[in-house]
């Protein structure tokens, strides 16, 4: 059950409303504010766009969209039609790849009409109804769109669609006012009965207009002329800095002043949801408890971590899995909710104390703690006090101590088990989630490399630590790789750093599944040969020592910066080269080895850093360098001092070493 059914369960009880049959599209309410909205039937012209405008691969002219809630006497049930409106001007042929398919959200409704109509630049107008568009498969899967495709679209040409859906009251929402294009003549509307009032909460955008009581109905609206389009940009969560507008049902008539949907509320039902059992979940957690045969003693982290390991390797986590307990055990299927009531259920069996805790993904949104949506309600963690880590239950490629990094550095719910007497209750707050320490997600290197005596080719021997984070992409999943593949797989992440490796070894250490790579970090050791690194340039020879940290990020955008530094995970990379000179041979640029940026408030303990440096002992130069990122966000108003930092790794990329006869 996700958290809108569970909102939409609650709302009805609260408002004594029941479900209702389908509706038809003949059936559609004459009151409805927009029952009769559509388009201009006359219109043979384009919109007149800027010469700007037509340098864009695509635009948008007209955004509208209309949320009413209305109650159906015949049905005792309040229902949600949304009216949406959109002409897109389409000037290239990527504006026509990207827009020439119309995506009608599939969340539990029906699609009243839809019309749809391309206008080309010579006036002619051809119109289609939604039995002659072309519906498509949704190739990706799980999106929850129904995608139609409009075909005969030129370049200059106009789409306009317009559709009617009917749904389930939702009494939760989030509309985006803003996408990848600039767009122009952006209406949006919500409508609700007098006796339902909602608030809502734009981010990064103007306020909607004030709450309006017009012929007993509340409306509140946004129009805005134009809006930019909202760019990508490097170490910034582009999706989550969208325009957007959230709403939620904050007060019924029937409740007067009392507030729907709290953060206390949905402590409550979620506790409710999760920890209540019923007499077969009961005996099925009792038998898992049994089949797992845990050690009943030990230091918590142990206990702790012996659970994950046995449920996140024997049972299956499945999109549409189960969630009642006796058929997770039965099946060994479940469901996000279902793997976490099976986790706490048998928490509480070893008496391990623990909070739920919900968020979201800062990389779709932030948890904005003073605007209690429900819609912030989407994944699941546990928390343990008496250790202060985290743990994602629902997630087999995290283990204790870790959970996918954009719920972290974000606030979210912390749900705890309260009792009063022989009453159980439940607690929340909203609080701060940590995220790990840099020195927690490291990607070191330690490179040995020493030269063939006709100086054709260098022998390099390579060591790679990955820890935390930087371990995800490939730890949780190693043992998983068919072992004939997995010799290709590392090869390849080793030309990350050597690009024409030739191998004479390569071994990895800590690939077992189940490790945490908080304690167990990914080691890669390999030995390998290239000809790449070293170049003859008259009596010199030219190393290519900054090609060894492999491929760096670069910031440098000629466009403003548009969004503050965030970073996904705070991380650091420590990495010693030594290099054995030939006999015979110095380097004549060593100082082109040394570099020392930061950024931060404490030039003694900067936030951001990048040193470089060497040391010379006979034949052998040992060149030492630091790198690390230890704040997760960073304001744009001193990005320059960020991005030198970064650059600084990217200028390092590009140095070249001078080995020429000692004199």
């Amino acid at each position: 059950m996700t958290l809108l059914s569970v909102a939409r369960a609650t709302a009805a009880s609260l408002l004594l409303l029941t479900a209702a049959a389908p509706l038809h599209a003949q059936q559609i309410p004459k009151t409805l504010q927009y029952a009769t909205y559509t388009w201009d039937a006359k219109r043979t012209k384009r919109l007149p766009i800027s010469d700007e405008d037509a340098k864009q691969p695509a635009l948008v002219l007209r955004d509208f969209t209309a949320h009413e809630y209305m109650f159906s006497e015949q049905d005792k049930a309040i229902k949600l039609y949304s009216t949406e409106h959109r002409i897109l001007r389409v000037n290239t042929s990527d504006g026509i790849e990207r827009f020439n398919k119309i995506y009608i959200p599939q969340d539990g409704g029906q699609l009243l009409y839809l019309k749809a109509r391309t206008i080309s630049p010579r006036g002619e107008v051809v119109e289609v109804n939604e039995g002659s568009i072309k519906e498509l498969k949704d190739e990706d899967g799980g999106r929850g769109f129904k995608i139609f495709a409009v075909e005969g679209v030129e370049k200059g040409s106009e789409i306009e669609y317009l559709f009617l859906r009917e749904r389930p009251a939702k009494f939760f929402g989030r509309d985006y006012l803003q996408s990848a294009v600039p767009t122009r003549d952006v209406s949006f509307e919500l409508i609700s009965p007098e006796a339902l009032t909602f608030d809502t909460r734009v981010y990064h955008g103007p306020a909607a207009s004030p709450d309006t009581v017009i012929a007993g109905k509340h409306h509140i609206r946004m129009k805005l002329a134009s809006v930019p389009a909202a760019r990508e940009e490097t170490f910034a969560q582009s999706s989550a800095e969208r325009m957007r507008v959230e709403y939620k049902l904050a007060y019924t008539a029937q409740r007067g002043r009392t507030r729907l949907f709290t953060w206390a509320d949905a402590s409550q039902y979620l506790h409710g949801t999760i920890y209540t059992l019923a007499k077969d979940e009961t005996k099925a957690a009792d038998k898992v408890l049994r089949d797992a045969k845990l050690p009943a003693s030990g230091d918590l982290a142990g206990r702790v971590q012996a659970l994950e390991n046995y449920l996140k390797t024997s049972f299956n986590l499945t999109e549409g899995g189960e969630t009642n307990l006796g058929r997770i055990a039965a099946t060994k299927n479940a469901s996000e909710l279902g793997m976490t009531r099976l986790f706490v259920a048998l928490l509480r069996r070893l008496n391990i104390e623990h909070e739920l805790v919900v968020t979201t993904d800062r990389s779709d949104v932030v948890f904005d703690d003073t605007f209690d949506t429900w819609n912030y309600l989407d994944n699941y963690a546990l928390y343990f006090p008496e250790t202060k880590q985290l743990l994602a239950p629902a997630r087999p490629d995290f283990r204790y101590g870790m959970v996918p990094p954009g719920w972290t550095a974000n606030k979210g719910l912390f749900i705890r088990t309260v009792k009063l007497g022989s009453t159980e209750s439940a607690v929340g707050v909203v609080r701060d989630i940590p995220t790990l320490a840099a020195e927690q997600s490291p990607n070191d290197l330690d490179i040995k490399v020493k030269f063939a005596p006709e100086l054709d080719k260098a022998f390099v021997d390579i060591r790679q630590v990955l820890g935390g984070y930087h371990a995800q992409a490939i730890q949780p999943f190693y043992s998983l790789i068919p072992e004939e593949k997995r010799t290709e797989v590392m090869q390849s992440l080793v030309k990350g750093n050597v690009p024409d490796a030739t191998f004479k070894s390569v071994k990895v250490t800590n690939g077992e599944a189940g490790l945490s790579p908080l304690s167990k970090p990914f080691l890669v050791d390999a030995s390998v040969e290239s000809a790449a690194l070293l170049n003859k340039a008259g009596q010199r020879y030219l190393f290519k020592i900054g090609d060894l940290l492999g491929q760096q990020s670069e910031l440098y955008q000629a466009e403003a910066r548009q969004y503050d530094v965030e970073n996904d995970f705070n991380r650091r990379y420590n990495r010693v080269i030594t290099l054995e000179l030939p006999a015979g041979y110095q380097v004549r640029n060593l100082q082109d080895l040394n570099a020392d940026v930061k950024a931060g408030p404490d030039a003694k303990d900067p936030l951001y850093y990048f040193n470089s440096k060497y040391a010379v002992q006979g034949q052998t130069v040992t060149v030492t360098i630091t790198e690390a990122y230890r704040q997760i966000r960073w304001p744009k108003k001193d990005f320059e001092a960020f991005r030198d930092v970064v650059n600084a790794a990217a200028n390092f990329n590009k140095v070249v070493l001078v080995l020429e006869k000692k004199s």
